[in-house]
């Protein structure tokens, strides 16, 4: 996987072989146009998006300039919470932290969430050499590890396979795995789904040891985000006893309500949606719910050096959405592996070469990946501008510089299959106001099947990748840290080194002391129309149902009947009951109920066919319903391991209007569960595929009540 990234021919040459390629032609034309179409209609629905996207790229910016300050805050407010915070300079340091982190519990497997920071670092190879085996849980990452192939996007990893190539890597890989597939399995995406969720079900069950990234890490309550679509996540955050999330120094943001921007933003620029199934947020440890111990371990791997970068340094903004992959027209004919990088497409082409710097071929190269036509410029939720520092990496190739390759000669070859739109030759820059050029001396730079301008003849430059088996025929060792280990430096020392770092890096900064508030404006809307309480509530069931939660609305003394009714209709043989529920909830069905005990296992909530819970808050603009903890919606595990849940709403007291009224009602020292009807996956063909490893089936219950009296109660 990532450690055969550094043998890959320039960008044009594996460009060329993929233009021939039908098959991944139709399949990456078929899902950029449909997830392309469907972000637009999405981000259509925020009148204020422009202001939303403006303050999202203020806050980044205001971040990097203060990384630093917001560096220590993450290690104070984590330790505070019950966490670990360890520093890594490069990805050896950071393999070699969860290695030893994942042997000190004494297991020999690990179960992970999609994290494209452990792709970058390699760190299922290196915990492979060490006797360790990582199971990758996210479907389309499953694919991709059982076909023992590469990710070829950001958000659908597997988007170049089909489903006929799905099935036949399922037959015949999972039984080495675990357990195998059905041997009448079939190419539809229902059954290819169901086969991932019984083979990984058995290890989510056993798994002591989680391993994960990070979305978003906020440094005001050193709280971490997860994002997700399956429930794979909450299965690898909640059931294991040991957490270790990596996260690049790049994810932080300064405060909780931060999240208000880019929990509007991401959603609708990656999967499309207003919200994902999941989102998981959690601060250090909660006694009895989640991991007994978490362990974060910041990342930096070439982020300081991108940070030294005036023009570069916007990269480092970049939220991991994907919008910019799905515009591309060079993308779209070359595919994600062309790139060769656990970061394709635009976002890619200019975070690579800063992250491992360009001595290698396909580094160099990966500058020219692109027309310059701005259309990724446009749909980045945090405006950067790509095409600006593409031109500026032209620049570094060519002229030379710090860990670039070295020559002068610019080499085209037109391509035969490139739309006008992609030979357009430069773009007005948004920082220096001149023309880019498309290369030095030269004309237009083709897109995929082109052969790309690369300097010829270049010298040896410095490289910058640290991961494990980097190169055909061994290891590259990481510079930094391979002198730390002559200097014999500690753990502690890197913590030093990356703060240094930054701070050299951000040097050219001009001091800023405005308060944070003032420095990130906050011009977008509180809500999105006004409604009174009766159309939130209305708003509400609408956008449930749309994420095909099952909605129904009741009067408080007919909730019992309501309860009974749907238990019932399932089937129920058994109702997992949080401790605080109101025991007259249930006063209606005869199903026996199974208390929400600390000692209760994940084979033990497997056995139970359904859960009933409150909830903490619910959002209309979104159909989300949130889950704090409290006693009356117990630990996380209750309502993610049983196939049926129930999800009784107070209305009008729990339902506010938009995202950032919730942020405002919920404590971010509790483990919060965010939930937008039932766990899915598009990851087959783009074909949705309910009940993927979460919950089959989400109820929603509206029960009219007095107002105040949720609040009384």
């Amino acid at each position: 996987m990532s450690g055969t990234y550094l043998g890959m021919p320039a960008f044009p040459e594996a460009a060329r072989t993929a233009v021939h390629d039908a098959t991944l032609r139709g399949n990456l034309r078929h899902a950029t146009h449909t997830i392309r179409d469907k972000r637009a209609r999405a981000v259509a629905e925020l009148d204020d998006w422009a202001a939303l996207r403006e303050a999202g790229r203020r806050i980044k910016d205001h971040t990097l300039r203060h990384l630093d300050r917001y560096l220590e805050q993450v290690e104070e407010s984590v330790t505070a919470a019950g966490g670990v915070v360890h520093w890594a300079a490069d990805a050896d340091e950071a393999n070699a932290i969860v290695t030893r982190l994942v042997k000190e519990t004494g297991e020999s497997e690990v179960v992970k969430v999609k994290s494209m920071a452990t792709q970058e670092i390699g760190l299922n190879e290196a915990l492979e050499a060490e006797g360790i085996r990582a199971y990758e849980t996210d479907l389309a990452e499953l694919i991709v590890q059982l076909g023992k192939d590469r990710p070829s996007h950001i958000l659908v990893p597997a988007i170049h396979r089909n489903r006929g190539e799905i099935r036949d890597i399922f037959r015949s890989e999972m039984g080495a795995w675990g357990r195998p597939a059905p041997g009448d399995l079939t190419d539809t995406p229902a059954e290819l789904a169901e086969a991932a969720r019984l083979h990984l079900r058995e290890k989510f069950l056993r798994a002591k040891v989680g391993i994960s990234g990070a979305n978003f890490v906020v440094a005001e309550t050193g709280t971490l985000v997860v994002v997700e679509s399956e429930g794979n996540g909450r299965m690898c955050l909640t059931l294991p006893e040991t957490l270790i999330s990596v996260a690049g120094i790049e994810k932080i943001v300064p405060t909780w309500r931060d999240l208000e921007v880019f929990l509007q933003t991401l959603p609708r620029s990656s999967t499309a949606e207003r919200m994902n199934p999941y989102t998981s947020t959690w601060t250090g440890t909660t006694d009895g719910d989640g991991p007994s111990t978490f362990h974060l371990v910041l990342l930096d791997n070439g982020r300081t050096d991108t940070l030294a970068d005036e023009v570069g340094r916007q990269a480092l903004r970049c939220i991991r959405c994907s919008a910019c992959l799905n515009v591309c027209p060079v993308y779209e004919r070359a595919g994600g592996h062309a790139y060769g990088s656990v970061y394709p497409g635009p976002i890619g082409a200019i975070l690579s070469p800063q992250l491992r710097g360009t001595s290698a071929e396909i580094d160099a190269s990966l500058p020219y990946a692109s027309s310059l036509c701005g259309a990724c410029y446009e749909v980045c939720p945090v405006a950067i501008d790509i095409p600006e520092v593409l031109v500026h990496l032209r620049e570094r190739v060519v002229q030379g510089g710090p860990a670039v390759r070295r020559g002068n000669k610019v080499v085209l070859k037109p391509a035969g299959d490139t739309p006008p739109s992609a030979r357009r030759c430069g773009r007005r820059s948004g920082r220096s106001g001149i023309r880019a050029p498309c290369a030095p001396d030269s004309g237009s730079p083709r897109a995929a099947g082109a052969s790309a301008a690369v300097p010829a003849g270049a010298g040896p430059g410095v490289d910058r990748r640290t991961g494990p088996a980097r190169a055909a025929g061994g290891a590259v060792p990481g510079l930094v840290a391979a002198h730390a280990r002559r200097e014999g430096r500690s753990e502690v020392s890197s913590r030093d080194r990356i703060l240094g770092r930054v701070r050299r890096a951000l040097a050219d900064v001009p001091r800023d002391d405005t308060p944070y508030e003032r420095a990130v404006p906050r011009e977008y809307l509180r809500e999105h129309g006004a409604r009174g309480a009766a159309e939130t509530v209305g708003l509400l069931a609408a956008n449930l149902a749309d994420y095909r939660a099952v909605v129904h609305r009741c009067a408080e003394p007919e909730l019992p009947a309501v309860i009974a009714g749907l238990l019932a209709a399932r089937g129920s043989a058994s109702v997992v009951v949080p401790p605080g529920l109101d025991e007259s909830w249930l006063a209606a069905t005869d199903v026996p109920r199974v208390a929400d005990r600390a000692d209760s296992t994940p084979h033990d909530l497997d056995r139970v066919d359904s859960v009933v819970t409150a909830c903490a808050v619910a959002i209309a603009e979104t159909g989300t319903i949130v889950l704090d903890g409290s006693p009356d919606q117990g630990r996380r595990r209750i309502t993610l391991v049983p196939d049926h849940h129930v999800c009784v709403v107070r209305v009008p007291d729990q339902v506010v209007a938009s995202v950032p009224s919730a942020l405002e009602r919920l404590d971010p020292l509790r483990p919060l569960t965010w939930i937008s009807g039932p766990s899915a996956t598009s990851d087959i063909e783009l074909d949705r595929v309910e009940g993927v490893h979460g919950p089959r089936t989400l109820e929603v219950v509206l029960v009219d009540t007095p107002p105040g009296a949720a609040a009384d109660a």
